[in-house]
């Protein structure tokens, strides 16, 4: 961004945030949102920078307490023919009198950066950490401008010119001059022969213009200019106008290249970590994937016991073996014992080692159970995550996996007889989750006005489920409500894309439209699903 442009900003910014009061500052990684009065003056320090005013912040999160906030706007300015801001600020303190701070916003491409000053000009914040030998920055320090050893255009003078060495060199020279200024003073040289004109002509055009321009090259948003360059003649562009034409055009610029790169660039470090996680589970489930083993061992420590038990009285003390007849099959079977317990003691070991093994295997099928859970969760993640078409959605689908606590996921899935998976809130943060995690083709589930979970169906992109489905996910919302016990329930069921969570609302709370209202027993999914079973996530 050049610093014609920003002179223009500067400009508009001193008209919109004048007199108005901070009343936040919220920081981000690169971005800063600075909320004045009802406005967002929105500050990116990426590549390529930012700055524009909206009516709702870019940064989401991070909210920084800094010692700005409360501090009245008292001017926009431009400390130096640089790509600067610089925003003055008056407090009043207790006593009544004022205290003076600044706002410097450094919009100069890699090195961008955002201070916080004191009366005195020193250091109270800095987003970034200044590694410089020429400009030593940190905070307590006093705060120097950017060095630029450029000079005004009539301070120069200029030997024999071309039009090739007006735009590679020009702006070499000349404050306040972009290479993209170059090529257009170079173009207008072109028709005037003389560099003075060129250059008057440059200005005039820039001075007069209330409009600004964002071309496009190859499809992408590339140059913002303060007027029509005919340098850029044949790029397709948009033209801004009205109250906020440079802010208006930054801010597009923002949300076509840099906001979309942003997002391009988060989902692939949530799909990384996604991936990861993936994969450990996998690994994880692997140990708990084949019971069998276990189950054989207690099945065979049971057995002995029993066979024992039937076959005491003929065990003498001190047996290192008891030879018994298996009443099933009538097979003489050797039962290993201890000579230092007496038979009895013997006994009681096998049906302690059966029911130890019983516990084990129980546990490796409950942590297998929540396992799967939470790998049919990272998929859906996934699937999700990949959709997104906002970086708010995207941060909002990272919490899931930090909802967990020492209960276990906030959700539990079940398996219908036909195969089709059945998502069921365990609290209010499990039920915000799951319309997260839904898809708007999916079927959305809960008792009609009693207190109770969610209940999502997941289905296939145009497919339907069946009635069968149907009445047995919505008698899954009956037996996770308040009216479980009042044997008929009334559920309402819905597409997910007719649920709508009203913004400021408590968790859990959504409101709904184009619903069916059906009556359902819980016993059916009760008999049909649980069938005794605990859920694929641990209990509900």
């Amino acid at each position: 961004m050049d610093y014609l442009f920003i002179e223009k900003l500067s400009g508009e910014l001193n008209r919109l945030l004048r007199k108005g009061k901070i009343r936040e500052v919220r920081v981000e990684g690169n971005l800063v949102s600075v909320g004045v009065g009802k406005l967002w003056l929105n500050l990116y320090f990426g590549n390529p920078n930012a700055a524009f005013v909206s009516e709702e912040p870019k940064a989401k999160r991070g909210t920084r307490k800094l010692p700005v906030e409360g501090s009245f706007i008292k001017s926009v300015n431009l400390p130096t023919t640089d790509r600067v801001l610089e925003i003055e600020l008056v407090k009043l303190s207790l006593s009544g009198q004022p205290t003076v701070s600044y706002l410097v916003i450094e919009l100069t491409g890699k090195n961008a950066n955002f201070f916080v000053l004191n009366g005195e000009r020193r250091i109270i914040y800095q987003l970034k950490e200044v590694k410089s030998s020429v400009r030593p920055l940190k905070p307590g320090e006093l705060y120097q401008l950017p060095p630029n050893d450029k000079k005004p255009f009539e301070e120069l003078k200029f030997g024999e010119v071309t039009p090739k060495g007006v735009e590679k060199k020009l702006y070499k020279f000349v404050a306040g001059l972009s290479p993209l200024n170059a090529k257009e003073i170079a173009h207008i040289f072109k028709e005037t022969k003389k560099l003075t004109v060129a250059y008057a002509t440059f200005m005039e055009k820039h001075a007069k213009s209330d409009k600004s321009y964002l071309y496009y090259q190859n499809g992408k948003p590339k140059f913002m200019t303060t007027f029509r360059y005919g340098s850029l003649e044949g790029l397709p562009f948009k033209e801004f106008s009205g109250h906020n034409p440079y802010s208006d055009c930054w801010r597009t610029f923002f949300e076509e290249a840099v906001e979309e790169r942003e997002l391009e660039n988060l989902k692939r470090e949530i799909l990384k970590r996604l991936a990861k996680r993936e994969k450990a589970l996998r690994e994880e489930l692997r140990e708990y994937e084949n019971p069998e083993k276990i189950e054989a061992e207690a099945l065979k420590a049971k057995k002995l016991g029993e066979l024992l038990k039937y076959n005491l009285h003929l065990v003498k003390p001190g047996s290192r073996k008891a030879h018994v007849t298996d009443y099933e099959t009538g097979e003489t079977v050797t039962v290993e014992l201890d000579p230092a317990l007496s038979p009895r003691q013997n006994l009681e070991n096998y049906f302690k080692k059966y029911r130890k093994l019983s516990r084990k295997l129980q546990r490796a099928k409950e942590t297998a159970q929540k396992l799967k859970t939470e790998l049919l969760l990272v998929s859906l993640l996934k699937e999700r995550v990949e959709k997104a078409e906002n970086r708010e959605e995207l941060l909002l689908l990272e919490q899931p996996q930090k909802e967990k606590s020492s209960k276990g996921l906030p959700i539990a899935a079940y398996t219908l007889p036909s195969g089709r998976k059945l998502l069921v809130g365990k609290n209010s943060s499990g039920n915000e989750l799951l319309l997260r995690l839904a898809s708007p083709h999916d079927y959305w589930f809960h008792a009609r006005e009693v207190p109770g979970s969610h209940v999502i169906l997941k289905v296939e992109r145009g497919k339907e489920p069946s009635e069968e489905e149907l009445l047995t996910a919505a008698s899954a919302a009956a037996y996770f409500s308040k009216g479980r016990e009042s044997g008929k329930v009334k559920v309402d069921f819905t597409k997910v894309k007719y649920v709508r969570k009203p913004p400021g609302t408590r968790k859990g709370f959504v409101t709904y439209k184009n619903e069916t209202t059906v009556t359902v027993t819980p016993e059916k999914f009760e008999r049909e699903v649980l069938k005794g079973k605990a859920p694929e996530g641990g209990r509900n």
